[in-house]
């Protein structure tokens, strides 16, 4: 078992790093690091989804049922974000990782994932309906085939696991700093989250709902 996902010339030049690395003097893995960085990262979007309930549903209905309901969606996602450049990067659980190039792109995937959940949700009992919350990140991240890393993808995860209500986008400062304009003006203000020392300026972007 690795933490790195599956095949791939990104996957696999990361894990070469990895074992260099641990090779390496301690004094001499910093200046090796952001030589590595500046070669692999890329500026990315990511949106990083959480699933209404998911322990509840599960302790009521059981694991089969939700897995059930939530596959139906899932498998759906991928064509859906790429109609806005984005990409299904993993399904974790209850969890969505997407990555797209700009964070005006992630946006409008955000509101095709929930266009695309409206329309799986009609006509089914309650207990069929998934609604997902967000959590929107722009920055320096790690893309591979099949995952991301950077403080953004964990800054996403937090907001769209621990903080956003079900229909609801949460965006990182540095989401909401390269907003276009008019996107900027829905994104109206949260709350200040703390992270270490550091106050965080959360704002939650208005969706439009066809």
């Amino acid at each position: 078992m690795s933490l790195l996902r599956g095949p791939g010339p990104r996957t696999r030049r990361l894990a070469a790093y990895l074992e260099r690395r641990e090779r390496a003097s301690p004094a001499r893995r910093a200046a090796a690091d952001a030589a590595f960085l500046q070669a692999v990262e890329r500026l990315r979007a990511v949106v990083y989804t959480d699933t209404a309930d998911f322990t509840l549903r599960t302790a009521r209905d059981g694991i089969l049922h939700f897995m059930m309901v939530f596959e139906r969606a899932a498998a759906r996602v991928g064509p859906r974000v790429a109609r806005h450049g984005g990409r299904l990067v993993k399904v974790e659980a209850d969890s969505l990782l997407m990555c797209f190039p700009d964070v005006e792109g992630a946006c409008h995937g955000v509101e095709g994932v929930e266009g695309l959940l409206r329309e799986l949700n009609r006509g089914h009992p309650a207990n069929e309906r998934l609604h997902f919350s967000y959590g929107v990140g722009y920055g320096a991240v790690l893309e591979l085939e099949a995952d991301l890393f950077g403080l953004e993808v964990n800054l996403a995860s937090k907001l769209g696991e621990d903080l956003a209500r079900p229909g609801e986008a949460l965006l990182t400062p540095a989401a909401t700093a390269a907003l276009p304009p008019a996107l900027r003006r829905r994104a109206v203000p949260h709350r200040i989250v703390t992270f270490g020392r550091t106050p965080l300026d959360i704002r939650r972007l208005r969706l439009r709902r066809a």
